[in-house]
């Protein structure tokens, strides 16, 4: 898999669908996310800065306000998180509700907790954050027991039972005794350090050790995964990168859960890097939420939400790209966007023809950088970049490309690499621009792709590489990395005179196809 969804050709996708979701528009498509009220309003009152309604929320059931802040910084960083609907077999569908993770799944029940505690509707819990605040004041309170504890340090027990685990409790007792701080709609939060928090074995993994020497390994429960023997009965060929949609140590506790039915080899945290360990690697994790792709790939999860860049940090980047070198190194997995990929790239086995991308799983979504973090793997790997023996470019000027009169001709974008490029609306027909590529023998070759981006273009458009194995197709994004040449993949290429490149207008996004150059290096 790459930075396309499938295997699949584009002209596999169901027609009727295409056109139905491409005649909606904008007008009648539901947004994914709730957003907070603040940010709706455009404005914020005194009243509802975060602040304010943490210490509500901490007067009223006599739980300390510091607490209460760390928890939300644990789990958001006291943003409002998308909703997150429990998901038998997906690991980042827990059941967890706003800025203090309200948790309705098979195993906990906080949010119906709070709601009986509070009188408060569950739907409301789940998206208001004063609310959401609350319910969470409450549940800590009741865990807490009649007699509260007298200092901060006595609240771990009942911090360990709401998130279901030490390894969430010890990353709240840190966030403590460390303090933080976030911009929140506007206003900067801080939570001042609380030297009063008593040091604890932040972290400490079981006594076996991990496979990757810079892991700690933790484990999982034996309903979460498959016993296996790879690399020897199955071939590890992909690596799978996710995001948690929670905080590390609640992932983690998670995978320990029976009910989870769903695990990660990896899971790395935000802040350092640090990397836990849960399923051995020569096991098959329960993470794609398609079986071929279990068997044949490594799962890395990652701390943080999609829609927030901010938990991306270099030290993860780093640390992620370093665990996935020594992965492409042990199992001689290609360093490119073909095996390694997201989450949202591998096809949904429920809907044949669908790719994971557009209806099934969405991260690591938009706001992971793939350029940065394949540039990091390949640092880590030792890969040296020859000079290229053979080198060549088909513009959209050139003789060798060919395109129908549906393909409208421009030259207004000056990212363009020639004098102009080729331009068509996305539509669900064969009609794709060619590239004739000579190929002066079998063997490996780096394909590259050169487009003018704009906010009009396709976000989502298919460019297929003709293999010795047939088509592949790539999904790339014209909105961005415009005026440059990206790099789509290694392929196995057979000597030949053809059309090696196609770029298609079949896919079901919104914008202009565009059909500008690509490049074949060997």
């Amino acid at each position: 898999m790459r930075s396309a969804y499938s295997a699949l050709s584009p002209e596999d996708i169901d027609r009727r669908r295409f056109l139905k979701l491409g005649g909606l528009g904008l007008v009648g498509v539901a947004l994914p996310y709730a957003f907070p009220r603040e940010a709706l309003a455009g404005t914020v009152s005194p009243d509802s800065r975060l602040e304010a309604q943490v210490g509500a929320a901490a007067r009223k059931y006599g739980v300390p306000e510091e607490l209460l802040l760390a928890i939300g910084y644990v789990n958001s960083r006291w943003q409002t998180p998308p909703p997150s609907p429990y998901e038998k077999g997906n690991p980042e569908a827990r059941g967890t509700f706003g800025v203090m993770e309200l948790t309705r799944n098979p195993s906990q029940n906080t949010l119906g907790e709070a709601a009986k505690l509070t009188g408060i509707p569950a739907r409301k819990l789940k998206t208001d954050r004063a609310s959401n605040i609350l319910g969470a004041a409450a549940v800590l309170a009741k865990m807490a027991g009649e007699r509260k504890p007298s200092g901060i340090n006595g609240w771990y027990a009942a911090v360990r039972k709401y998130g279901a685990g030490d390894l969430y409790a010890e990353q709240v007792f840190e966030a403590l005794r460390s303090g933080a701080s976030a911009k929140v709609s506007g206003q900067n939060v801080r939570l001042a350090p609380q030297s009063q928090v008593s040091p604890r074995t932040t972290y400490s993994p079981q006594s076996s050790s991990a496979d990757y020497s810079r892991a700690a390994w933790y484990g999982t429960n034996g309903n979460n995964y498959t016993p296996a023997n790879r690399p020897h009965d199955l071939k590890i060929n992909k690596i799978v990168i996710h995001v948690t949609q929670s905080s590390w140590g609640s992932a983690i506790n998670w995978f320990q859960n029976p009910n989870a039915q769903a695990s990660a080899h990896y899971v790395v945290r935000s802040k350092d890097g640090f990397i836990g360990q849960s399923v051995r690697e020569h096991n098959i994790a329960w993470h794609a939420g398609n079986w071929n792709y279990n068997q044949h790939s490594v799962g890395i999860e990652h701390e943080g939400y999609i829609n927030d860049s901010s938990w991306f940090t270099d030290a993860m980047y780093r640390s992620s790209a370093r665990l996935s070198a020594y992965l492409c190194n042990k199992y001689h997995i290609p360093i490119d966007r073909n095996h390694i990929i997201g989450h949202n790239e591998v096809p949904d086995p429920n809907h044949p023809g669908e790719y994971g991308g557009v209806d099934h799983h969405k991260d690591p979504g938009p706001y992971w950088n793939w350029s940065k973090y394949i540039s990091y793997i390949r640092e880590y790997a030792g890969s040296t970049r020859r000079k290229p023996s053979y080198v060549q470019i088909v513009d959209n000027t050139s003789s060798r490309f060919q395109a129908s009169k549906h393909w409208g001709h421009s030259h207004w974008n000056d990212q363009r690499y020639g004098p102009g490029y080729r331009f068509a609306d996305p539509k669900s027909v064969d009609d794709p621009a060619r590239y004739r590529i000579k190929i002066p023998h079998t063997g490996n070759y780096r394909v590259y792709a050169h487009w003018p981006a704009n906010a009009g273009y396709n976000y989502s458009t298919p460019i297929g590489v003709r293999t010795t194995s047939g088509l592949k197709w790539i999904r790339v994004n014209q909105r961005k990395n415009g005026g440059r040449w990206n790099y789509i993949g290694t392929f196995h290429l057979a000597a030949g005179d053809r059309d090696y490149v196609l770029i298609s207008r079949w896919t079901r996004t919104g914008g202009y196809v565009i059909a500008d150059a690509v490049k074949v290096e060997h």
